[in-house]
């Protein structure tokens, strides 16, 4: 059973909690979220698509965060904040497989992403 998400401090917890051991393109995404420190604190985006077991664990259902994006209930949101969720997501959903990727791609989408936002020299 899945319930709806708890305060902004319960979400956050149970997100770092969730991650621990999980796959590193979720731990990325979650990783970005929290950094950002924007969507958990957000109503609709907890009650979208960050869900909490019986047990109280909590975690985000990419899927319904992305279908929720596609819709626009986060339309309210900064351009930053969106561009920043959408990128999440797609790191979260494994939308560029970098899952399976291997070392020599990951290389150049790294150095890609990186000298996009200008961290390079």
């Amino acid at each position: 059973m899945t319930a709806r998400a708890g305060t902004t401090a319960a979400v956050v917890a149970g997100l770092r909690a969730w991650v621990r051991g999980h796959d590193p393109h979720v731990q990325a995404a979650v990783g970005l979220l929290l950094a950002h420190d924007v969507c958990p604190r957000r109503t609709e985006f907890r009650a979208a698509c960050v869900r909490r077991d019986s047990d109280g664990e909590h975690w985000i259902d990419w899927s319904a965060a992305r279908a929720a994006f596609d819709a626009g209930e986060f339309d309210r949101a900064s351009s930053t904040e969106i561009a920043v969720l959408d990128l999440a997501i797609a790191l979260g959903s494994d939308r560029y497989r970098l899952r399976s990727m291997g070392h020599h791609n990951a290389r150049l989408i790294a150095e890609a992403v990186a000298h996009a936002v200008g961290a390079t020299r």
